[in-house]
């Protein structure tokens, strides 16, 4: 009777277990990769903000007390403020924007 039991306490362990692995685990990978790009966005990077918006770090204030960073984002001329959160992701650091850019004008003047 006794390996029934442990047979019927052994079913929900594994089902827990496969759940981490399979839903749980990728999400806090996830999480984690997401806030370390966060904490190593510098000025002049390009991101892409939650809302889709592309823009570039003009500057970021950290405040001196707890609370949330700001960003000031250069959205192609006009300058807002957002929180660090409303990041999704950074598409370019600093450097390599300024490569992206020069490739572009090279396959531009190849082309035409």
């Amino acid at each position: 009777m006794s390996g029934v039991l442990v047979l019927a306490l052994a079913y929900p362990a594994a089902i827990a277990v496969l759940f981490y692995l399979a839903f749980l685990r990728p999400v806090h990978q996830h999480q984690k990769k997401q806030r370390e790009e966060l904490a190593n966005l510098r000025v002049g990077d390009e991101v892409l903000t939650q809302a889709g918006f592309i823009a570039v770090i003009k500057e970021i204030r950290v405040p001196e007390e707890y609370g949330p960073t700001e960003l000031i984002l250069d959205l192609g001329g006009t300058e807002v403020r957002a929180l660090a959160s409303a990041i999704a992701q950074r598409l370019h650091p600093e450097g390599a924007a300024g490569a992206a850019r020069d490739d572009q004008k090279t396959i531009g003047t190849a082309r035409g």
